[in-house]
């Protein structure tokens, strides 16, 4: 053998040697570390339909695993589920009451990593009423409504509002909004027909067209007004001419009147008298 392939063979068996000797170093050093606690990527690795859920459907529940899951991989027969397991109240307390069933958050809220997207409508709807208590209560009264279950409008998820015209199409006036048609049709209680002093009168004249139309060409004072100035609380109420104007002329000469409208006309399209 050569000099120089002695050396060669020399350095190599000294580096594998010592290569040797830093593998086993750093095994040794492994058990002096501290632990770092796993993170929400390292989770995922064996877990990545729970990570997938509270990636896209987790909602408030979006938080790092260890947020919640102080306490985990231990099945210790001395510990029990609820141990394990994160309660729903440690964050919650009870937002739907006390009772048995509303407080089994699990039964609705199927998936704790996707708690609204994973609420189970078949077990929910006979539950809307305990925290929907206003529209359950104006459901009981008797309309075309009343006779639909809640997920025949509210259909396969929780806070689902349909418009209008899902069912209704446009009845008497080009659709705006489902708000819009509330103005007038309170859509729990659909037969009870109110609306505020704010609707516009072309709302009215989706079913009441002449009239509307009167008193959009009109160029007298009740051209000025909403309809619902007139017809004020509720639909089909009619006022006097007197509520607004109490007798303005003198007892003799209305003597040879019947009403108002004989000189003044139609209260849609007002003449000046005569």
């Amino acid at each position: 053998m050569t000099i120089r392939a002695t050396v060669f063979t020399t350095l190599f068996l000294l580096a594998t040697t010592l290569s040797s000797a830093g593998i086993a170093n750093a095994e040794d050093d492994v058990f002096s570390q501290s632990i770092a606690p796993m993170t929400t990527l390292e989770c995922a690795r064996c877990h990545e339909q729970v990570f997938t859920d509270l990636r896209d459907q987790g909602g408030a529940h979006k938080m790092v695993c260890r947020d919640c899951h102080e306490t985990f991989h231990n099945f210790s027969k001395q510990l029990t589920w609820q141990q394990r397991v994160p309660a729903c109240s440690d964050c919650h307390d009870y937002p739907h009451g006390e009772s048995a069933i509303m407080s089994a958050c699990l039964t609705c809220h199927s998936n704790a990593h996707a708690p609204v997207a994973s609420l189970n409508l078949n077990t929910l709807e006979p539950l809307c009423h305990q925290c929907h208590q206003q529209p359950a209560e104006e459901m009981t009264q008797p309309s075309a409504h009343s006779d639909m279950t809640c997920s025949e409008c509210h259909q396969d998820r929780h806070g689902y509002l349909p418009k209008c015209t899902e069912c209704h199409e446009e009845p008497h006036s080009p659709f705006i909004s489902s708000k819009a048609c509330m103005q007038c049709h309170p859509v729990h209680h659909v037969s009870d027909l109110l609306y505020s002093d704010a609707i516009d009168n072309s709302a009215c004249g989706g079913c009441h067209e002449e009239p509307a139309t009167e008193l959009k060409q009109g160029h007298l004072a009740h051209s000025l007004l909403n309809c619902t100035f007139c017809h004020a609380e509720e639909h089909g109420a009619m006022t006097t001419c007197n509520d607004c104007h109490d007798t303005p002329h003198s007892a003799e000469m209305l003597e040879g009147f019947s009403d108002c409208n004989d000189c003044h006309g139609n209260p849609h399209n007002l003449l000046p008298g005569s």
